[in-house]
Formats: structure tokens, sequence, C-alpha cells
């Protein structure tokens, strides 16, 4: 069975319930959001899980999104399936 996004969220969702939230898909990719003490348990998990096998991080960088009070600051991880690409 290949792998999508709602499986993917589904999987996060089972894991983490309501603390994984706004998930989203511009342009195809999935996006969602989580509190900062839950990304180490999110990452650990999305590379651990069997059915998921995250294993390539290409970005990490921060956001700042002045609008958004008390939440201004945010960090975005990009994250791949690395049997995708081909070395």
């Amino acid at each position: 069975m290949a792998l999508t996004n709602e499986i993917i969220r589904q999987r996060l969702i089972e894991k983490f319930g309501e603390e994984v939230k706004g998930f989203e898909e511009p342009y195809g990719l999935l996006t969602f959001t989580s509190d900062k003490n839950l990304n180490l348990k999110v990452l650990q998990f999305l590379y651990d899980d069997p059915e998921l096998k995250f294993t390539f991080l290409t970005d990490l960088c921060g956001v700042h999104y002045p609008e958004n009070k008390g939440s201004e600051l945010a960090v975005v991880y990009h994250l791949h399936l690395a049997h995708l690409w081909r070395w």
C-alpha cells in the first residue's frame, strides 16, 4: 500500500491525538502543528514507525508570524522519506 498524506495524518493522530493539529496540504505537502515540547517525540515517532520511516531532514528553519500573538515564532522541519530519493 502506498504511503499517503492521509495515512501519515491518521498515524500521527493515533499516536498523539489532539496534540497534533492544523493539518493542511498546500501544494500536496502535508503540514501540521504541535507544541514545542512535543517536537522531538513527533520526529522520533516519524523516524521509528515501521510504516512511516521518515529518515531525511532537508531543512530546519525559524518562522516569524507577527500577527499570531502568543505564538509569533515557529520552527519548520522539512522531512522526506529517504527511499523516495535517488542518489
